[in-house]
């Protein structure tokens, strides 16, 4: 019984004894890199935005892609316009160990899938136009396109395929 009790002892010590190490290694995590913008101040508080950027941005872009509404309040082409610094190269970028994105996602071990579709660079013409029309992947440009003959190709399909009948379908 003594036996275990000086056990219990020697750990206690051990773990007092090794404290200091484990903070002190806490400290050596390298922080992010965080590089002001080239705006006079960001469209939302920074605290807010370095929270909620992700819930801004997606809502964003489900207003743009499922109602068509385009804005440029918190459209991450704003964000990278104001954000991107320049890389070893002279091109200006928001990814890089050292630029605003890649620097705190890499921090919180966050992975950025954003520009698997979108450039990490800033517009050259920010006046540049997008490649679909304004209203694409709204309800509007969906029924438009459904409203678009269908060719025959046999017998069976001898009329063309409207909003009208797909929803008829459904229900």
């Amino acid at each position: 019984m003594m036996l275990a009790s000086w056990f219990k002892f020697a750990a206690m010590g051990l773990m007092v004894a090794l404290l200091p190490l484990a903070q002190s290694s806490a400290g050596d995590v390298p922080k992010p890199v965080i590089q002001k913008g080239e705006g006079d101040k960001c469209v939302e508080d920074t605290g807010y935005m370095r929270r909620n950027h992700m819930k801004v941005l997606n809502h964003h872009r489900d207003k743009t892609m499922h109602e068509g509404i385009r804005t440029k309040r918190h459209s991450l082409k704003g964000c990278i316009n104001c954000h991107a610094t320049p890389n070893a190269a002279g091109q200006k970028t928001v990814l890089g160990k050292d630029h605003f994105c890649q620097s705190c996602h890499s921090y919180a071990a966050v992975s950025v899938d954003c520009f698997q579709c979108h450039s990490s660079k800033p517009a050259a013409n920010a006046s540049a136009r997008p490649v679909m029309p304004a209203n694409a992947g709204t309800s509007r440009h969906l029924a438009e396109s459904f409203q678009q003959p269908i060719p025959a190709k046999s017998a069976l399909v001898n009329s063309t395929l409207s909003v009208k009948s797909v929803t008829g379908v459904i229900k």
